[in-house]
């Protein structure tokens, strides 16, 4: 059985949040709750590692190399760097290359980026964790259409999770095999919970991501071949400008009174307002990034935390004697960003995983 296939077939359905949206939390000198990264103070000693800083670039390409040469010129003994969105590995990889320390950082990557994949092959990248855009985009279509036309849809605890994977140089070509059946429009569907709709009732939905990312030109097949097999349209949009962006094409769906819309969050306290708006006229769901304490039916998309968990174990396996380490992302106002950060943090600390995620050790 294909390795996409496997991922597909093994939706995960789990409680772990609850209804206030809290997220696990670790305690600051106060004895505060910390559940976003950058309240932490750096260097963050984490068990036998430093975590020297979680770097933000606002997206920027440019910057997020730049952030890695910073580090590498602040901590010339660094041991690893970890990039946690698709742009993140190739930018700390062209950053390592233009330092001549290719053979002494090791990369941990996350997303599936062409230059990321050609890198674990060549033995430049340890690995990377991989998500699972084509299905996020099959699954919000199926989902929106079915709730459009008066299906009653609700997941355990509002979330309905796929699996990540660990592509690594022994899996990297079966993994681009893959990939490139996505291109080619002969993805593997995900299993389907409404496989037999009233196609005859027109919908017209919205997939909104937070970027004009490669990583979502995957999501953008899987939202095509839905709509193909569900009989609907689907708008795909892929902003500019942040979450000043999304507004934009938020009120545009409102305006132009579609069925549903399917968004991954840059802002999850900003964007509440607009979000809510857009839940008293259409049925929304996240998708990659939530908004758990907004009014939006429920979330599609990985377990962040323990990807980030998982992104946690790969430094130890790069450096299991210890050292310091960086972690790289776009925006940390996101809450996908915060809570991969986290779990990598958690993972070196080597803190418990919380009650609500054990059972979904990756």
């Amino acid at each position: 059985m294909r390795m996409l296939h496997r991922l597909c077939t093994l939706f995960v359905v789990a409680v772990v949040l609850t209804a206030s949206g809290c997220r696990p939390a670790s305690k600051g000198e106060s004895g505060a709750e910390i559940t976003n990264p950058r309240d932490f103070s750096y260097p963050l000693t984490a068990g036998k590692y430093t975590v020297v800083n979680v770097f933000t670039d606002d997206k920027d390409h440019p910057k997020a190399k730049a952030n890695a040469q910073d580090a590498l010129t602040a901590n010339p003994d660094i041991k690893v760097m970890v990039g946690l969105w698709a742009y993140n590995p190739p930018m700390i990889y062209e950053a390592l290359k233009s330092s001549g320390k290719v053979d002494e950082v090791k990369i941990v990557g996350f997303d599936e980026d062409d230059a990321t994949l050609d890198a674990i092959k060549d033995g430049h990248i340890v690995a990377t964790v991989v998500q699972q855009p084509f299905a996020f985009g099959y699954k919000s279509v199926e989902l929106l259409a079915a709730m459009s036309r008066g299906a009653d849809v609700k997941f355990p605890g509002d979330k309905l999770y796929t699996p990540t994977k660990v592509i690594r140089a022994n899996n990297v070509d079966e993994f681009r095999a893959e990939i490139e059946n996505i291109r080619a429009g002969k993805g593997t569907r995900p299993p389907l919970h409404f496989e037999k709709q009233d196609t005859s009732k027109p919908v017209r939905l919205a997939f909104l991501t937070n970027s004009p990312d490669d990583f979502w030109k995957l999501a953008e097949y899987g939202c095509k071949l839905a709509a193909k097999d569900f009989h609907v349209t689907c708008k795909f949009d892929m902003p500019t400008g942040l979450s000043a962006g999304q507004k934009q094409y938020i009120e545009d769906y409102i305006t132009e009174k579609y069925d549903g819309l399917a968004m991954s969050v840059i802002d999850p306290k900003g964007q509440t307002e607009i979000i809510n708006r857009a839940c008293e006229k259409m049925n929304v769901i996240t998708q990659d990034a939530d908004a758990p304490n907004s009014n939006r039916k429920f979330y599609v998309g990985t377990s962040n935390y323990m990807a980030g968990r998982q992104a946690g174990k790969l430094v130890k396996e790069a450096c299991p004697e210890g050292g310091k380490v960086a972690i790289f992302v776009g925006v940390l106002d996101v809450l996908n960003a915060q809570e991969r950060a986290l779990g990598v943090i958690h993972e070196l600390m080597d803190k418990d995983i919380p009650a609500e995620f054990a059972e979904q050790s990756q």
